[in-house]
């Protein structure tokens, strides 16, 4: 539904045909269990909350002062059928960031994403909504997990996103090929306003 003329974005190999995709809720954070019985490290909290098309979702992280941090973002992964695996093409995922008055920062939204290797670096990354340009960013880093993105999102973008019916993101592979991958904006502004809210407000 939401990935569409995608050929190849895969670090192994180029895929041959077309494929068509649709937005899966992005996997929740599951604590690891201790790995032997005589372990007795508190489990962190984990809360998940489907809007949509979007995925909410809290860990709880221990802080230095030893008190426990909600650590929060909203999600999406768009995956691709791979023979018989489903493969992830794009995770956005967007977060707030903490005021730093030092730097005379405000707190605002980061944009996190991720895509598979074999990107052409120097052509970028680019948001559209409903077919319009609304963003460009350069890519951060790739590694074993695949190239990162990092962006922080204006209050402009912000309102694109909401106001939006489809959302796109698009990239050049290394043998020169556009792909444009489509990803849902069904439910981001009700993840948004939960995002936003205080800590410890539901």
């Amino acid at each position: 539904m939401y990935l569409r003329n995608f050929c190849g974005l895969i670090a192994l190999a180029f895929l041959a045909t077309i494929n068509t995709v649709s937005a899966q809720q992005a996997p929740e954070l599951v604590p690891q269990s201790p790995k032997t019985p005589t372990q007795t490290a508190i489990q962190p909290e984990v809360r998940s909350v489907q809007y949509q098309d979007w995925s909410y979702r809290c860990l709880g992280v221990r802080a230095a002062d030893n008190s426990i941090v909600p650590n929060c973002e909203v999600a999406q992964v768009a995956q691709v059928k791979q023979g018989d695996k489903d493969v992830n093409v794009l995770t956005l995922a967007i977060a707030r960031t903490v005021a730093d008055p030092a730097k005379k920062q405000a707190a605002g939204l980061l944009l996190t994403a991720l895509v598979p290797l074999n990107v052409f670096l120097p052509s970028g990354f680019m948001i559209d909504v409903d077919g319009i340009s609304v963003s460009e960013s350069s890519y951060r880093n790739c590694n074993e997990s695949g190239c990162w993105i990092q962006q922080k999102l204006d209050t402009k973008v912000v309102a694109a996103l909401q106001k939006g019916a489809s959302g796109g993101a698009r990239l050049r592979l290394m043998n020169g090929q556009n792909v444009n991958i489509k990803f849902s904006l069904k439910g981001l502004t009700d993840a948004l306003t939960a995002l936003q809210k205080p800590a410890g407000s539901e």
